[in-house]
């Protein structure tokens, strides 16, 4: 079989959740010598993707000229089997003569418009109707969105199939060494959604109680940021808020392990892979009770209701207070964390690329 694979967001310098979940599947899928893959590329393929099954299809230009480009390509030429489009809507709206498989990662465009950018959300009120629905599957990286596909959407659960994440790291691991106690560690994009203000706020309650507590946050700026400089800049702490923009894939290990306890407070996640890191690592964990977060923490972390800051203040104070506590969520987290790998993602993933090139 030949499998095509829409693969730009792996090969980028800095991958966040999505680059992350291209770039471990990718790898995974193409080990399997019995298929040919083509992975279709906006850049160079990467040097660790270079082998006798892979063919690389470049198009270097624009996003909106690589649609247009791709589309005759696949509508023509029909140059594989089944094409997986794991991070874009677009052509699986729009390609008929060759079956697709597409990979929805959440919709928080249409569940938190507010706390989406705006020319994402424009698009995705475009193109993800169209692509739910002539998309031969559908892959959903957890069961909740699956059920959010179903319930906003009305796509037949048959369609759906639930393939989740793992967590990563580099190949060679490289130390962060951070000169702080008591690390209360966030991590992921600094925007609305992940609900960083509250998490501010909360922090200030907790170093009134427990003066060595230090919050690090590791990630980018991203849009509509200025409340959670504001909220950085008014704390009365602020000294003790470090932003950490230049993490790369080979540091965050080592940033997870010096940490006491990850406080994930995102109001919205189709996923959660910092949750399966920190796990992983042996770090605690405290995270909201909401979306997608409760089905991979399973009972191996504190949940709390992200709207209260005095609730999400509670459970990391006492975390850092309670070593018996801390032992607990990190045992568990452990165990959960090893029920979850990208063998058994790209496993999943490929029965599913295989069951549509049959049925049509």
């Amino acid at each position: 079989m030949i499998i095509g694979i829409d693969a730009r967001e792996g090969i980028k310098d800095q991958r966040a959740g999505k680059g992350e979940y291209v770039y471990q599947l990718v790898g995974r899928l193409i080990q399997n010598r019995q298929h040919q893959f083509k992975l279709f590329l906006d850049a160079d393929l990467p040097l660790e993707w270079k082998q006798a099954n892979v063919q690389p299809i470049v198009f270097k230009t624009n996003a909106l000229l690589w649609q247009k480009i791709m589309f005759w390509y696949l509508e023509l030429w029909r140059p594989v089997d089944v094409y997986f489009s794991p991070t874009s809507l677009i052509l699986p709206a729009l390609v008929r003569r060759v079956p697709v498989v597409t990979a929805v990662m959440d919709f928080v465009s249409f569940i938190l418009p507010e706390r989406h950018k705006l020319k994402a959300l424009i698009l995705e009120r475009i193109w993800m109707r169209p692509a739910l629905r002539y998309s031969q599957k559908i892959i959903a990286i957890s069961e909740h969105t699956k059920q959010d596909a179903i319930r906003l959407f009305k796509v037949n659960p048959a369609k759906i199939a639930v393939t989740p994440l793992a967590p990563s790291f580099g190949s060679s691991e490289k130390p962060y060494p951070l000169p702080y106690t008591k690390i209360i560690l966030g991590v992921g994009t600094l925007e609305p959604r992940k609900n960083l203000e509250r998490l501010v706020a909360a922090f200030n309650l907790i170093k009134a109680e427990v003066q060595e507590a230090t919050l690090v946050l590791v990630g980018r700026w991203g849009w509509q940021s200025d409340g959670i400089k504001k909220a950085i800049a008014t704390s009365p702490y602020g000294k003790d808020i470090h932003i950490l923009e230049d993490v790369n894939n080979t540091q965050k290990k080592s940033i997870y392990q010096q940490a006491a306890v990850l406080a994930f407070s995102s109001l919205y996640e189709g996923f959660g892979l910092p949750l399966l890191e920190a796990m992983a690592c042996g770090t605690p964990v405290v995270a909201a009770n909401t979306s997608s977060v409760p089905e991979v923490v399973g009972e191996a972390a504190l949940l709390v209701d992200p709207a209260s800051i005095t609730e999400l203040a509670t459970a990391i104070q006492k975390v850092l207070q309670d070593d018996r506590l801390a032992a607990d969520l990190k045992s568990k987290g452990q165990a959960q964390a090893q029920l979850f790998s990208w063998e058994a993602t790209a496993t999943q993933t490929l029965q599913v690329l295989m069951e549509t090139q049959k049925k049509c």
